[in-house]
C-alpha cells in the first residue's frame, strides 16, 4: 500500500472521513508572452487531458511575467495526485509542439513570484457530505482539528513540500507564498487558507508546497498531518486576518 492509499485507509478506519482533493499548479511559459499561438496550446492540453480521463477545472494566466495556473477538479487523492504528475508531461510535450518549454521550478526568476502546487481538500463523511464548516462564530471539529494538524506538522514537512534548496529560495517577500506556519480565512499571505465558499461547504487551500515538488509526497504528508490533527484534537490558534509574515504575529517561519 502506497503513502496516500495509507493515509486515506487511516482517516476512513479511524474517522469514518473521506478525503476529496484537487490541486493547482503554477509554471513558466517562456515565449507565451506572445499569445497568438496560445490557444492552440491550450487546446491541445485541454484535448490530451480529455483523452486520458484528466478533469481539468480551470486554466488562466497567473501574476508573473508568462506565469500560469492549471487547477484539476475534485477527485479521490491518488486520482489528484496522478493526474497532477500526468498534467506536467502533457503540458511538457504540448508545449514541445508548439516551440516552448515550460519551467515548473519553485522561484526560476528572482524578479518574479515563484510557482506553487496548491492542494485544496475537504473531508466527507459516509453520506458524502462535507464535515468542514465555519461562519463567524464557530467551526466543526473536523475542520479546526485538521487545520491544527496541518500546521503542527507543517515544518516536519518542509523537506516535503521544498524539496530542493532552489525550491527553497520561494520562501522570501514578494515571491507569492507564505512564509509562516499560519491559517486564515479568505487570505493569501497564510499557508493554510479558507477560500470563500458556503458555510457547509469550506475546505482547505494548503498554500506550502512549490511547483517542483513530488505531488504523491505532498498529498501523503497532507492526508498525514490532517489525521494527525483528528488524532490529537490539535488547535490551530487563532485565525490571521493580516499580513502573516509581519513581526506582531510571531508565527514561526517555514524556512
Amino acid at each position: 500500500m502506497n503513502d496516500i492509499a495509507l493515509q486515506t485507509e487511516r482517516l476512513r478506519a479511524d474517522f469514518r472521513l473521506r478525503p476529496i482533493t484537487a490541486s493547482e499548479i503554477e509554471f513558466y511559459l517562456p515565449g507565451s508572452d506572445s499569445y497568438s499561438a496560445m490557444p492552440a496550446f491550450w487546446n491541445d492540453v485541454s484535448a490530451t487531458c480529455k483523452s486520458v480521463g484528466i478533469a481539468l477545472f480551470r486554466m488562466e494566466k497567473e501574476k508573473g511575467r508568462e506565469q500560469h495556473e492549471v487547477s484539476l477538479a475534485p477527485a479521490d487523492p491518488m486520482k489528484t495526485a496522478r493526474d497532477t504528475e500526468s498534467l506536467k508531461t502533457i503540458i511538457a510535450d504540448m508545449a514541445k509542439k508548439h516551440g516552448m518549454t515550460p519551467n515548473f521550478s519553485a522561484r526560476p526568476f528572482a524578479d518574479q513570484p515563484g510557482s506553487g502546487l496548491h492542494i485544496h481538500a475537504h473531508l466527507a463523511n459516509a453520506q458524502g457530505k462535507n464535515v468542514f464548516y465555519k461562519d463567524d462564530e464557530s467551526i466543526s471539529d473536523e475542520l479546526k482539528f485538521s487545520i491544527g494538524g496541518l500546521l503542527a506538522t507543517m515544518r516536519d514537512f518542509m523537506p516535503v513540500f521544498a524539496p530542493t534548496p532552489e525550491s527553497r529560495k520561494r520562501f522570501v517577500a514578494g515571491s507569492n507564498a507564505p512564509l509562516t506556519v499560519s491559517w486564515g480565512a479568505n487570505n493569501r499571505t497564510v499557508a493554510v487558507r479558507l477560500p470563500e465558499a458556503a458555510h457547509d461547504d469550506k475546505h482547505i487551500e494548503h498554500r506550502v508546497a512549490g511547483a517542483d515538488a513530488d505531488p504523491a509526497k505532498v498529498m501523503a504528508a497532507i492526508l498525514e498531518g490532517m489525521h494527525y490533527g483528528l488524532t490529537h484534537k490539535s488547535d490551530p490558534g487563532p485565525q490571521i486576518y493580516g499580513d502573516a509574515a509581519l513581526a506582531q504575529y510571531n508565527l514561526p517561519k517555514l524556512v
